[in-house]
């Protein structure tokens, strides 16, 4: 279950464009600015305890991915499942250093209400995957 917190108010100082960036962003999305800033920031505290962790959109709203990769979190942390733990098979899998796969790890064990979620998500059958996202096809 998920834990409920507060909100708290930041003021935030932005120059003239950085504002009209924001804006325009808002425009384009339909989300209020404090919202996405609000985002922005939460996703630049993860990133800074997690640089090798980068947000990308999905269906879930923003998804945490492996830098460099085409390799969500969630899935990282399914692979080392699959590998019975072993983070080093894993990491050989991917082609990437075993220190990636364990900053994987360790945002997943940090956030697992977001990996279940989206391993929820990748669990549902095609025809769900095909009703969100039409173009999609079976190769």
């Amino acid at each position: 279950m998920a834990t409920m917190t507060k909100n708290k108010l930041v003021r935030l100082r932005l120059t003239q464009p950085e504002d009209a960036e924001l804006k325009a962003v808002a425009a384009v999305t339909g989300k209020p600015t404090g919202t996405l800033a609000a985002n922005w920031v939460r996703e630049g505290v993860r990133r800074a305890r997690f640089p090798a962790i980068e947000f990308r959109d999905g269906l879930l709203g923003r998804v945490a991915y492996l830098a460099g990769t085409r390799w969500p979190a969630w899935m990282i942390a399914q692979l080392v499942e699959e590998c019975a733990g072993e983070t080093a098979a894993a990491a050989k899998h991917l082609q990437r250093p075993e220190a990636l796969v364990k900053m994987a790890l360790a945002y997943a064990k940090a956030y697992p209400e977001e990996i279940q979620a989206c391993r929820e998500l990748s669990e549902r059958d095609f025809a769900a995957w095909q009703a969100d996202m039409p173009h999609l096809e079976k190769l």
